[in-house]
């Protein structure tokens, strides 16, 4: 019996016979062409790139079928690799300039943009790495007229075991046939792993080495929740987790009955708000379905770093983004926009900005910092917002405000851009709220300045503790100094509730600390009556809320309060979790 970690990515357990399958890697070597060959080569270069394009667009149109639109358009994203004019110029170029064949120019230009997206430091790029090879294979497989087709070897359902699988593959998986899904690469922001979230089989990526140590039929357990492999496990082994899959089911059904509570009080009747974080418009559906009070928190970087050949969104853009959010959300809850939040580790390519490379992005020129910079971009998508507004309830909210000056200046060139719209007769909503995430210690520090003029606050814990820490959230190397339930970071928490309560200014919290179960009832104690959560955790924190008194939630607060490390916080808060939802509260 052998046990391997990896990436949680899609919750569950399963027990079951293994598929083993093995990826065969192209590898393509440079072979040279004559003058007279160079025509033909890019004419099947032409050839490849639309039957791969007719490929992605059907492979769209089934996932769109199958699993929802919003998971043909990771296809749609994929067919952009082939239209980008920078990508197609190198492989001509090899081609016509390199005398090269078509194949090895597909194959470095592709594996020259991999590369570049696996040097950066967020973790969702270099993950998009595994969807530029995607591409460049199916194109290579034109060209080399072979095909390859990643399935159960089985009529009886298995776990898939294999080095990766790409989203391609993972689209076409059936989940009666497959139970499980391990990979020895991956993270939790690929493609790969948003599609099998979507067809729910239990997925651990990025376990390491494991195939060699594999044979076709092994028994394995899937442990999707925890993170967990485990190979050959014994009869004991076998029977705990079989125990699991039985108490987990029960678990689905309790918080599927969560649906339908869009009002969620505590057992002593305080009512509390749970609202959705979204990154793309598709998932505002996911969280009006889970009945959530509204989106807490609609990033809108994706328009910028989606956006093909580099490109800034226009305006229309932006407002057709925007328009579809806030009609799906609609006008009887908010949905709260924030601004472009980029720089640091979310920087598009070439074409956006013209500024020198920054030894220390994080306190750097970013977020509201940039919008300042580049007003013209900034207007366009205050524009954008202010026209989508009549289609549902629309607030503003400005990342990383650290002076009251940076708010006086967003503030100043929203009024002014509300005053255009005005002018050219064009229909907005008036009263839109403005607000600013609550982001750093300085912040904190002049809290009751900005409470005199902003209309609500949101506290973003991601950024908060790393300023507070003084530690780079991306650096696995003081990854330790970086845990939500710091004592540091409760007692700001605290500050910013209390000070907002007395300016009666509304303040929910949206950072990863509000996502993370344990941490409900302390969030709650410590006076906060919104949460804004991943979509897939709305269900478990409204049925958190609902199991505990505010009374209780109070005592947590006050517990966790005299503590002095996170680690014993995090034990403390997880501990009292089991005590009233059982072990599987965390699952």
């Amino acid at each position: 019996m052998k046990f391997y970690h990896g990436v949680p990515v899609t919750p569950g357990v399963a027990i079951g016979l293994v598929s083993v399958v093995a990826n065969d890697e192209f590898v393509i070597r440079p072979r040279a062409i004559e003058s007279t060959q160079v025509a033909n080569e890019l004419a099947r270069l032409d050839s490849a790139f639309e039957s791969t394009a007719d490929s992605l667009e059907r492979r769209r149109v089934e996932a769109s079928v199958q699993l929802g639109e919003q998971y043909g358009q990771i296809f749609e994203a994929h067919a952009l690799f082939l239209k980008d004019a920078k990508l197609r110029d190198m492989v001509d170029k090899t081609v016509s300039e390199k005398r090269l064949c078509a194949e090895y120019a597909v194959y470095q230009a592709f594996n020259h943009y991999a590369k570049l997206l696996q040097g950066l430091q967020d973790s969702k790029f270099a993950d998009r790495a595994n969807d530029v090879i995607d591409v460049r294979d199916q194109l290579l497989r034109e060209l080399l007229a072979v095909t390859q087709e990643v399935a159960v070897s089985s009529d009886r359902p298995k776990i898939l075991a294999a080095n990766f699988i790409t989203p391609s593959d993972a689209s076409k998986l059936d989940p009666d046939k497959t139970m499980a899904i391990v990979t020895e690469t991956g993270g939790l922001g690929s493609h790969t792993a948003i599609v099998t979230a979507a067809l729910g089989i239990p997925a651990v990526l990025g376990v390491g080495p494991l195939l060699s140590e594999l044979y076709e039929n092994d028994l394995m357990i899937v442990d999707g929740s925890a993170g967990l492999v485990i190979t050959n496990p014994d009869p004991e082994t076998c029977q705990r987790y079989q125990t699991k899959i039985e108490a987990q089911e029960k678990t689905r059904r309790r918080r599927e009955a969560m649906r339908a509570k869009v009002q969620v009080k505590t057992k002593d009747g305080v009512e509390i708000e749970i609202k959705g974080n979204i990154e793309f418009p598709y998932e505002a559906k996911k969280c009006v379905e889970d009945g959530a009070a509204g989106v807490g928190l609609y990033r809108t970087e994706f328009l910028y770093l989606t956006s093909p050949n580099n490109q800034i969104p226009d305006e229309e853009t932006h407002f057709r983004a925007y328009k579809s959010v806030l009609e799906t959300v609609g006008k009887t809850q908010s949905t709260v926009i924030r601004t472009f939040d980029l720089g640091a580790d979310k920087t598009p390519g070439d074409g956006f900005f013209v500024e020198v490379k920054e030894p220390n992005p994080f306190m750097g020129l970013r977020s509201v910092r940039l919008s300042l910079r580049y007003t013209d971009m900034f207007r366009s998508q205050l524009r954008a917002i202010l026209r989508a507004s009549v289609y549902g309830k629309a607030k503003i909210m400005f990342p990383l405000v650290t002076t009251i000056t940076e708010w006086r200046d967003a503030r100043s060139i929203f009024h002014d851009v509300r005053d255009d719209l005005f002018e050219e007769g064009v229909p907005f909503d008036p009263d839109i709220p403005l607000g600013i995430m609550v982001e750093t210690p300085a912040t904190v520090v002049m809290l009751e300045q900005f409470a005199r003029e902003v209309d609500f606050f949101s506290i973003g814990t991601n950024d908060l503790l790393q300023y507070t820490q003084a530690v780079d959230r991306s650096n696995e190397k003081v990854t330790s100094l970086y845990q939500q339930e710091s004592p540091a970071l409760l007692r700001l928490i605290r500050h910013i509730v209390s000070v907002a309560d007395h300016y009666g200014k509304p303040t929910s919290l949206c950072g990863q600390m509000g996502s993370m179960p344990a941490n409900v009832p302390l969030l709650l104690g410590l006076g906060l009556r919104s949460l804004s959560v991943s979509p897939g955790m709305i269900l478990q924190t409204k049925e958190i809320c609902e199991a505990f008194s505010m009374e209780k939630c109070r005592e947590i607060a006050r517990k966790a309060w005299t503590f002095e490390t996170a680690s014993d916080i995090r034990s403390y808060l997880r501990n009292q979790l089991r005590e009233v939802l059982g072990d599987d509260a965390l699952d």
